[in-house]
């Protein structure tokens, strides 16, 4: 199998923010170490006029990063248990600062292989300490020849004067609060416009139109951007090479069978989920940060879940046995993915869900009460509208709820419908068709793999 150069990705992205995974990314080309965003990239050579080191402050942010509240609303709030890495020039000052969670494939702290099933945070014990060396970020850098070490007491290093600040990969969740303030703003700038006007000129019908006109429109680009961008995300996937899909032994909804996935691309390990969810992992073809096996854990002979591994020995990925194997005894599906794709297979005893997540969340339903705010946001690309036509009510209201302009109510009715009307389709397909559950078994024309690739034996054992 040809080798790929090692990538740190983004954190796993909903569908509304996949254009953040296929953009940013930390990578050394030509000998130049490039940190790239949702829309920009920051390069610095790698030696001593350059990136030299870098220093990892551990269990908690840097001013830059924990300073940046603005931002932070466009692009998630941080995780500070990781801490921050920052990236050092050949006189130890700093150029520029890594929040350590936003390049993490799960998006906060490695999940060992004692509780692959655990959610990844500092309360619950998961990865303590030595959190650059699991996350493989510290293997990526020496592996480039850039010294790592741990700030003495979380003792933070000088800043360069072309310090870049904390570089950030993109949006992460919704956020709520900026659809919000934008629809305020809205409302603001449109009632005090045809209030003056309209005061200006004594003519009602101008007033109407500024209040009606320039929210249909509003109404309409948002709605069109929305799909728009949920048709370009489910769209632009590059082909799979190998492909894991759910064999689920208890019922399971449509939405998990049709959507969920574990695909192999040429450019990284893909973890899609019910939610359009969807996480990048380096490959088996990355010498450096690649996933080597996929580890079956069983409890008194029974297989309960799976984890895809790398050399850390950290769970990447991990699969719920109910879900994604049960319906499958003989694993020949795994089997077969692993072969295709050069990874490792073998079992490994462990007491079942030792992290206390019996539930996968990858197969839940959708049921607006299990998410939050920010969550709703982020997952439906319909939520932005449902913010704008929010200000029907007092636009109208504004307009006393009598108005001799004769268009006015057709025009509110357009601009309300265009919010209102996609999103209640959406809710009703995903209640009545995505929410179905579907009997136990294979998911139907789900096959292990598509394409093999010249000269690839596999490497699965079992």
């Amino acid at each position: 199998m040809n080798t790929v150069p090692p990538v740190l990705f983004a954190a796993q992205r909903p569908l509304a923010r996949w254009g953040v995974l296929r953009r940013a990314r930390v990578t050394v080309d030509d000998g130049r170490l490039v940190v790239r965003d949702r829309f920009r990239a920051h390069a610095w050579p790698v030696g001593p006029r350059g990136i030299a080191s870098a220093v990892h402050v551990d269990g908690r942010l840097c001013p830059s990063a924990s300073g940046a509240r603005l931002r932070n609303l466009g692009k998630g709030r941080p995780s500070e248990a990781g801490g921050c890495l920052h990236l050092c020039d050949g006189e130890g000052r700093a150029l520029a600062c890594l929040v350590l969670s936003d390049w993490q494939p799960n998006g906060a702290l490695p999940v060992p292989l004692e509780t692959p099933d655990a959610v990844a945070t500092a309360v619950n014990g998961v990865g303590r300490g030595g959190h650059l060396e699991r996350s493989g970020v510290a293997a990526f850098l020496r592996h480039h020849g850039i010294a790592v070490r741990v700030a003495p007491e979380g003792a933070e290093p000088p800043r360069a004067p072309a310090f870049a600040g904390t570089l950030r990969p993109g949006p992460k969740d919704g956020p709520a609060v900026l659809p919000m303030l934008l629809g305020l703003a809205q409302l603001l700038v449109l009632g005090l416009g045809s209030f003056f006007v309209g005061g200006a000129t004594g003519d009602e019908g101008i007033w109407a139109v500024l209040v009606s006109v320039p929210f249909l429109v509003f109404a309409l680009c948002t709605a069109g951007a929305a799909f728009a961008l949920g048709l370009a995300g489910a769209r632009a996937e590059r082909p799979a090479l190998a492909e894991l899909r759910p064999s689920p032994g208890i019922a399971v909804t449509r939405g998990f069978l049709r959507r969920a996935a574990v695909r192999l691309t040429d450019e990284a390990l893909e973890l899609r989920t019910a939610q359009h969810e969807k996480r990048l992992v380096p490959p088996p073809a990355d010498p450096v940060l690649g996933v080597r096996e996929a580890v079956v854990f069983e409890d008194d002979g029974r297989p309960w879940g799976v984890a895809l591994t790398d050399d850390r020995q950290v769970a990447q990925v991990f699969l719920h046995g109910d879900t994604w194997l049960a319906g499958d005894p003989g694993l020949g599906r795994l089997r077969d993915f692993c072969a295709r794709a050069g990874i490792g297979l073998r079992r490994q005893p462990l007491p079942a869900f030792p992290g206390r997540r019996p539930e996968d969340r990858t197969a839940r339903r959708w049921r607006a009460g299990d998410y939050g705010l920010n969550d709703l946001f982020a997952y439906s690309v319909l939520m932005p509208s449902i913010v704008a036509v929010g200000a029907v009510p007092a636009f109208f209201g504004m307009a006393g709820g009598n108005v001799d302009w004769a268009p006015f109510p057709v025009v509110f009715g357009l601009a309300f419908a265009i919010g209102v009307v996609p999103y209640v389709i959406r809710g009703a397909v995903r209640k009545w068709s995505l929410n179905r559950l579907v009997p136990a078994g294979p998911a139907p024309d789900a096959r292990s793999g598509a394409v093999q690739a010249p000269g690839d034996e596999g490497a699965a054992t079992l």
